[in-house]
């Protein structure tokens, strides 16, 4: 494809009972151009959208791999894998989720912080979001005993080098003594401090805040659930505007009237949908390894054999259909849990989640069902079908 080409014949998704149907004009990896079908010169290249939905390239920040592969697997392969598995489910950029082993190299990291802002052949890596290793080992999930450790300066400083400058997120708990150094020293660094894999109470979590905590890891999993005699860390999180939160949106990880319930607390504009998606992602229903153990992918959710979920294999498209269904919410509220939100949170709303002249061209053809038919990512055709 062409540095200058339209996208004919769309209908946009914040528009959706708008009759008139609009063309796109990208030129070099910028949308330069939106406006009723046939006023925009054609250049000579084009993609006729046949009058289906058009929406930003969707963003999720919280993905630890897909299409057989994971971000522990720690190669340049596996990365461009998960990257063009998450083309074709209309996701155009990602943070690569993972853990890490103190004590130990963490290849891994290295490997996608050098791949940070490099063209994979699909969604763009944005940065790594760590869980861990600073977090409760009773609120573990899946993570393994073998990614958690006491809080240390000399730890954290080893994985910001690791990552090359590209850790965007770490997930902490705050109860645990010397947290909060930690919560400060991510804060001074630039990256933001995500509540999560917590045994926090409310006061403990009203602190956390205090110190510099703005996100809320998977909200309802591995935390305490609210009680009317001890609140817990969700009523902290619902009552402060500052913070963020992850949804996974899937039914299995969260109860539907639970997601509905966040929403009308929290309000819309806070929530990010998430996939949490591990290597199933993408593939059909099987048996898969995560953390060098065997689990079970089965209608979109991932368990290991002895029952405990962790993570999704659903893709981010259908979180976001889901999430559609579950709060009865528009089209457009739905498509900014997994676009504009989560852009607003990472700060890079300026060039990504919107469909807007100037905006970098991460665009997204799908039908009302959400079957993706086109993926362009900076400009360029990455999938079609």
């Amino acid at each position: 494809m062409n540095n200058n080409f339209l996208v004919k014949n769309t209908t946009f998704y914040s528009r959706i009972k708008d009759t008139t149907k609009y063309d796109i004009l990208v030129s070099r990896g910028k949308i330069k151009r939106i406006a009723p079908s046939g006023e925009i010169p054609d250049p000579g290249h084009s993609i006729d959208a046949k009058g289906n939905i058009v929406i930003p390239g969707m963003i999720d920040i919280h993905i630890h791999g897909a299409g057989g592969s994971d971000s522990l697997d720690g190669t340049r392969e596996d990365l461009k894998t998960i990257s063009r598995t998450l083309a074709g489910l209309g996701t155009t950029s990602f943070l690569s989720t993972m853990v890490v082993f103190p004590g130990n190299e963490n290849r891994h990291v290295h490997v996608a912080g050098e791949l940070t802002g490099k063209d994979l052949g699909g969604a763009q890596l944005l940065g790594v979001y760590i869980e861990g290793p600073f977090i409760s080992i009773d609120r573990k999930g899946g993570i393994s005993p073998r990614c958690i450790t006491e809080p240390s300066a000399i730890i954290l400083e080893k994985i910001i080098e690791e990552a090359e400058g590209s850790l965007k997120m770490m997930c902490i708990a705050p109860e645990i003594p010397g947290n909060e150094r930690i919560i400060e020293k991510l804060i001074k660094n630039g990256i933001i401090a995500a509540f999560g894999h917590s045994d926090a109470g409310y006061e403990e979590t009203k602190n956390g805040i205090s110190w510099g905590i703005s996100h809320a890891t998977h909200l309802f999993n591995t935390m305490r659930s609210l009680h009317h005699r001890e609140p817990g860390p969700l009523a902290a999180i619902f009552e402060n505007p500052g913070v963020s939160i992850e949804l996974i949106s899937d039914s299995y990880h969260i109860h539907p009237a639970m997601i509905n319930l966040a929403t009308r607390l929290a309000g819309k504009e806070r929530i990010a949908c998430i996939s949490d998606g591990i290597s199933g992602t993408g593939l059909p229903d099987g048996t898969y390894r995560y953390n060098n153990r065997d689990y079970i992918s089965k209608s979109g959710v991932a368990k290991y054999t002895d029952g405990t979920f962790i993570g999704s294999t659903m893709g981010l498209k259908n979180i976001a259909k889901n999430y559609m269904m579950f709060t009865g919410c528009s089209l457009s509220d739905a498509i900014d849990t997994v676009t504009l939100n989560p852009a607003r949170i990472l700060g890079i709303d300026n060039r990504k989640g919107t469909l807007e002249e100037g905006k970098d061209a991460d665009i997204v053809v799908m039908d009302p069902d959400f079957n993706i038919k086109h993926s362009i990512i900076a400009g360029k055709l990455v999938f079609s079908n």
